[in-house]
């Protein structure tokens, strides 16, 4: 959904279906302090901004990559817009 602010705002259910991953991904990332849903956003209905999204993937990526033991270094291609 877009805000009368024009920005993009999802729920933990389209956010895990826009990134092919599941809700239960999504608010593991909320509870380690990857992501955080907007102010007043309903307690079991949280929705987040699109960009907190992506940078929240982004950071749980990373930080696999970094624990993982892996010498291999990739990068992903975001589409933070």
């Amino acid at each position: 959904m877009v805000g009368p602010d024009g920005i993009e705002y999802w729920t933990t259910k389209q956010a895990a279906e826009a990134l092919d991953v599941s809700p239960s991904t999504v608010s593991g990332w909320r509870r380690k302090g990857y992501l955080a849903p907007i102010d007043g956003s309903p307690p079991r209905r949280p929705i987040y901004r699109k960009l907190d999204v992506a940078r929240a993937e982004k950071t749980a990526y990373d930080a696999a990559m970094r624990t993982s033991g892996s010498k291999k270094r990739t990068s992903r291609a975001y589409d933070a817009a």
